[in-house]
């Protein structure tokens, strides 16, 4: 089980859709993604929290960032999906600077997907932003590539007034750390159930310990270990409830060291044991 899959892999610059799906289970993806509620609700699960988006509520997940759909009472839902690649973008110098900071990069305060309720977007501006973009994209007119980044940019600056994420001043290490560490968390995910060693990973980005640590902390809100046994724990409980695999052998197949070890870890992370779990 792998939570990044490479179908989610953009094979162009932008992907833009309407969709009903209530329900996508944890996964990440290199792109950056939004949400824009039409109708109805859905529940939204990051880094291990939870929050109903409804009607007009718009949702920015970051890249590389964990996250699950899944859905609540409404019978129906509808939303417009905008999937897009920074890297690939033409941004302004003078505001590639700025743009990545909001959109790229995390801290530990700001480790939950980027939400802006209706009550605090101009309901009218985005709603038309949105019909724009999807026009554009499906139509795909000789001014296709223009016209996009012309809409996506009015959109993230939207998001950028209205959001209320934090930028710090101090200079951050950009481009050559984000994807390293895009590899990085490819490799964890491809290994989880192999031993992994914090200063092997380190040595693969060619940084000390230390310093990997350190910018790993800050790029996501938790340390390399701490996320390590959270994809281990996650892919444990996917086991756990949709096979019918013996629990010792789900927790030597997910990277811990014994069962008696992942019953103590899980129940820490859940409350129950993975017996209890399968209840």
């Amino acid at each position: 089980m792998q939570l990044f899959e490479v179908s989610d892999t953009l094979n162009q610059p932008y992907e833009i859709y309407l969709s009903d799906t209530k329900a996508f289970p944890l996964h990440w993806h290199y792109y950056s993604e939004i949400l824009y509620i039409k109708s109805g609700s859905i529940r939204i699960t990051c880094n291990e929290k939870s929050r109903i988006l409804r009607e007009g509520d718009l949702c920015y997940f970051y890249p590389l960032q964990l996250h699950e759909i899944s859905p609540t009472e409404d019978e129906t839902v509808e939303y417009t999906i905008v999937k897009f690649d920074f890297h690939t973008l033409t941004l302004p110098p003078a505001h590639q600077t700025k743009l990545y900071d909001y959109f790229i990069h995390r801290t530990t305060a700001n480790d939950f997907c980027m939400i802006i309720p209706k009550e605090e977007l101009s309901p009218e501006p985005m709603t038309t932003y949105m019909r724009q973009i999807l026009t554009t994209y499906q139509n795909r007119d000789d001014f296709y590539s223009l016209q996009m980044q012309a809409d996506l940019y009015s959109i993230l600056i939207e998001i950028a007034k209205k959001s209320k994420k934090e930028i710090g001043s101090a200079t951050r290490h950009r481009n050559d750390t984000d994807f390293t560490f895009h590899h990085i968390l490819e490799y964890i995910d491809t290994h989880s159930g192999e031993p992994l060693e914090i200063q092997d990973l380190a040595a693969m980005c060619h940084m000390s310990y230390s310093h990997f640590a350190k910018l790993f902390r800050e790029h996501y809100g938790r340390s390399c270990k701490e996320y390590i046994t959270y994809i281990r724990l996650v892919k444990a409980q996917d086991l756990l409830l949709h096979t019918d695999y013996d629990i010792n052998y789900i927790a030597l197949e997910t990277g811990f060291f014994d069962c008696s070890h992942f019953i103590r870890t899980y129940k820490k992370w859940k409350g129950i044991t993975p017996k209890q779990e399968r209840m």
